[in-house]
């Protein structure tokens, strides 16, 4: 599978309550979840909210995953990467 950052610009996301980004993320999971028994190789790693736009990290055969759960689950997606590369840190290591 590949890793790709995506981008979803959502007017006011980052001022809603915990328990609606949970609601969102539960039905997100549900998607997921019917994709993948469908033999889908899809999954979501992490979301992060920045002022208007989520972004999300996934591992996925391909963009056009991304894209399918995008329409089934009701949130479009603005912008999807391919990422290339991951450059772990450490910074925990005393030398």
């Amino acid at each position: 599978m590949k890793r790709f950052l995506i981008k979803r610009d959502m007017e006011g996301v980052g001022g809603a309550p915990k328990n609606d980004l949970n609601n969102a993320g539960k039905k997100s999971e549900e998607v997921l979840e019917k994709m993948r028994a469908d033999g889908k190789n899809i999954q979501q790693e992490q979301s992060y909210v920045l002022g208007n736009s989520i972004f999300c990290v996934y591992l996925a055969d391909d963009s056009d995953l991304i894209r399918e759960h995008s329409e089934l689950s009701g949130t479009p997606v603005t912008e999807i990467s391919e990422v290339n590369a991951v450059i772990k840190h450490n910074t925990s290591v005393v030398s």
